[in-house]
C-alpha cells in the first residue's frame, strides 16, 4: 500500500473560491497539492455536470433537482454570485471542462465522487457511473494513478467492482459503514481500496463505540484499516487546527483532503507529514 502521505483540494479550494467551479479547480492547481476532489451528477439528458449537491440551491442562485434538469437549464444557473459578488457569473461545470483541465495536469490525481446514487435513483445512478467513467476514460485521466472513484453507495461500490478492476481506479468509501448508503444490504468494506475515517455516531456498526472529543477517530480504526489494505484517509472540513492533523497522522491518516488546501500543507509539512514527497 502506498506510504506517501497525500493532500487533495476539496471540491477545488472551497475555503476561498466558489466549490466545484472552474475558478476554483484552476486556483487549487497552482498549490503545492496531489489531487483535486469533485462530484459529479447526470441531467436529465444525459450530461455529467459538476456539483456536490443534489439540488442546486445551496451553492446557486436558482434550485431544482439535476436528475430532473436539462445541461441548459443547469447552466442558467449562477454558481458564483452566492459565494460572493465578485465571482458573479461562474457556471456549474460540465465534466468534460473539468476533464479537459485536468487533462493538462497528468502530475495531479482526480478524487471523483459519484453523487447519484442507486438506493434513491435506481438504474439511473448506474447509467450516471457509466457515463462519467467512459468521459474519464476518453480524456484519459482513468487508471490508479490517475483516478480515485468515491462514493456513500455500498451499490456503487458492487455495480463498479463488477465492471472495473483496481488497476482502473481505486474505489473509496467511508467509515463509519453506517454513512453508507445500503450498508445493511452489503457490506461495502470488501470493495474499499481507501477509506475517510469519521468520528460520528454513538457506535460503529461492530459496536466500537465513538467518542466525541475530537473529529479524530481512534487510532485503532485507522490501523485496523491499514492492515486491511485500505488506505486510511481522513477530511475535517474548514478545520485547520495544527493539533487537529497532527493526531490524524500519528493515527496513521495517509490521505488528507481539506477545504483550506493552502493551510492545511503548510501544516503537514511542519509536522513532517510530507517529508516523503520532498
Amino acid at each position: 500500500m502506498e506510504n506517501k502521505v497525500t493532500l487533495a483540494a476539496h471540491r477545488g479550494w472551497r475555503a476561498k473560491y466558489p466549490e466545484n467551479t472552474m475558478r476554483g479547480f484552476r486556483e487549487a492547481l497552482m498549490l503545492d497539492i496531489d489531487a483535486v476532489e469533485m462530484d459529479v451528477h447526470m441531467t436529465k439528458d444525459y450530461h455529467i455536470v459538476i456539483c456536490h449537491d443534489a439540488n442546486l440551491a445551496r451553492t446557486t442562485d436558482k434550485s431544482g433537482s439535476i436528475y430532473r434538469m436539462t445541461l441548459a437549464e443547469v447552466k442558467e444557473a449562477d454558481a458564483g454570485i452566492k459565494f460572493g459578488e465578485e465571482f458573479k457569473g461562474e457556471r456549474v461545470p460540465t465534466l468534460e471542462e473539468f476533464l479537459e483541465l485536468m487533462a493538462t495536469r497528468p502530475d495531479i490525481k482526480v478524487l471523483l465522487e459519484l453523487k447519484d446514487y442507486p438506493e434513491d435513483l435506481g438504474d439511473f445512478a448506474y447509467a450516471s457511473a457509466g457515463l462519467t467513467l467512459s468521459l474519464c476514460k476518453k480524456y484519459g485521466v482513468f487508471g490508479k494513478e490517475r483516478l480515485t472513484v468515491i462514493t456513500f453507495s455500498a451499490g456503487l461500490c458492487a455495480w463498479l467492482r463488477t465492471r472495473y478492476t483496481t488497476e482502473d481506479f481505486p474505489i473509496h468509501g467511508f467509515y463509519p459503514k453506517s454513512v453508507m448508503k445500503g450498508y445493511a444490504k452489503d457490506d461495502p468494506y470488501k470493495y474499499y481500496d481507501e477509506v475517510c475515517l469519521f468520528n460520528h455516531g454513538d457506535k460503529t456498526p461492530e459496536g466500537f463505540p465513538i467518542k466525541h472529543d475530537t473529529p479524530v477517530a481512534d487510532k485503532a480504526r485507522f490501523t485496523e484499516f491499514a492492515l486491511m489494505g485500505i488506505k486510511p484517509c481522513v477530511y475535517y472540513g474548514m478545520n485547520t487546527d495544527e493539533a487537529v492533523y497532527r493526531a490524524a497522522y500519528e493515527n496513521g491518516a495517509i490521505g488528507f483532503t481539506c477545504d483550506h488546501p493552502d493551510i492545511c500543507g503548510e501544516i503537514l509539512d511542519k509536522i513532517g507529514a510530507r517529508k516523503l514527497k520532498k
